[in-house]
């Protein structure tokens, strides 16, 4: 399958269908325009399409600064298992790091601490939840 790479925003309602085929949005019920204006505030957006349809997506928030957090890591479960996931990370973690950030942080669904142990990151203490990867 032949991939196609976007750093501008996704259209409102493709966002909208992969983030709510995570099961994120059960709970808060999120409209697609709300979702549009929270990706509007990203410091930086990869979007993997498949044709037309958008099946992997990761953003970062940041100060520009020293410090950037990663959001919506998805990928459509129909093509999870095939890369994608991990070239988005490898997107975000090398514009973060091409702009001087040190420190890379994340929250991550249950089940899934192996596969960003696997690009790096370490988790913080009980103490102090999430994970992180410090790039300087």
């Amino acid at each position: 399958m032949e991939y196609t790479w976007s750093e501008d925003l996704p259209e409102t309602q493709a966002f909208f269908r992969l983030y709510t085929s995570t099961g994120w949005n059960e709970r808060r019920k999120f409209t697609p325009d709300q979702l549009a204006a929270a990706v509007a505030s990203s410091y930086y957006t990869a979007s993997v399409y498949a044709g037309d349809e958008l099946v992997a997506f990761g953003r970062l928030i940041s100060d520009g600064v020293y410090q950037c957090f990663i959001c919506d890591m998805i990928v459509l479960p129909a093509y999870q298992g095939q890369g994608l996931g991990r070239r988005v990370m490898e997107r975000l973690v090398g514009h973060a790091r091409s702009r001087g950030i040190g420190w890379l942080q994340l929250t991550c669904a249950k089940g899934k601490r192996g596969f960003y142990e696997k690009l790096g990151f370490s988790a913080r203490p009980d103490d102090a939840p999430g994970m992180e990867l410090w790039l300087s």
